[in-house]
C-alpha cells in the first residue's frame, strides 16, 4: 500500500501533515506578531503619540476659545480663554480684557472659528513644551459688515500641574507672518 492510498476512511497522510505545517505556521506568526504588538505598546513611540494626540486635542479647543467671540456674551468668551490658558497668559489677558471687551463691544463683534488643520511642528514630552499651527477660518461679523478670512496661527503650549495632574495649556499665541515668494 502507497503513502497516497488511505486506509480504513483515513485522509492522505500528506493532508495531515500538510495541516499541521499549516498550523504550526499560524502559531508562530501570531507569537511574533503578538511579541511586535506588545513591545510597541510598551515603547516610548505609544507615549509620545498620546501626548501629540492630547495637544492637538487641547490646542484645537485653545485656538478656538482665543478665536471665537461673541460681544454679547463677553464673560464667558474671557472665561474661556483664562481656562485653557497657563497663569502668564491668564494673567496677561487678565490686564487687557478692559480694552479688549471695550473694543469687541463697540464694534459689535461676532467671529465663528473653523479649523481647518493642526500641526504640532515640536513636541517635548520630557519638558513639557509643545508648538504647532493651526490653519483656520473666521467668520467674522461686525455689525452688518460680514468677513471670511484664512489665517495660519503658531500656538506654544505647556504641561502645567493643574489639580494633581499634569494638563496641556496655552502658552503663547500669535499669527504666522506671510512671507512672498523670494524672500
Amino acid at each position: 500500500m502507497s503513502s497516497d492510498e488511505t486506509t480504513a476512511g483515513q485522509p492522505p497522510r500528506w493532508v495531515l501533515l500538510g495541516s499541521a505545517a499549516f498550523a504550526l505556521a499560524a502559531l508562530i506568526a501570531a507569537a511574533v506578531f503578538g511579541i511586535q504588538w506588545w513591545v510597541s505598546a510598551s515603547d516610548d513611540n505609544a507615549a509620545l503619540a498620546s501626548a501629540r494626540e492630547d495637544v492637538v486635542r487641547v490646542g484645537g479647543a485653545a485656538v478656538k476659545a482665543y478665536t471665537e467671540v461673541d460681544f454679547e456674551n463677553m464673560d464667558a468668551f474671557f472665561a474661556r480663554q483664562k481656562e485653557v490658558s497657563d497663569p502668564k497668559m491668564r494673567d496677561q489677558l487678565t490686564s487687557l480684557e478692559p480694552t479688549y471687551r471695550k473694543s469687541l463691544d463697540t464694534a459689535k463683534t461676532k467671529v465663528k472659528t473653523t479649523i481647518q488643520d493642526i500641526a504640532v511642528e515640536e513636541l517635548n514630552d520630557h519638558e513639557g513644551k509643545a508648538n504647532f499651527l493651526a490653519a483656520i477660518t473666521t467668520d467674522l461679523t461686525q455689525g452688518a459688515q460680514h468677513s471670511t478670512k484664512s489665517l495660519r496661527l503658531e500656538v506654544q503650549m505647556s504641561r502645567i500641574d493643574e489639580n494633581g495632574g499634569q494638563v496641556w495649556k496655552l502658552s503663547g499665541i500669535g499669527d504666522v507672518p506671510l512671507v512672498a515668494a523670494g524672500q
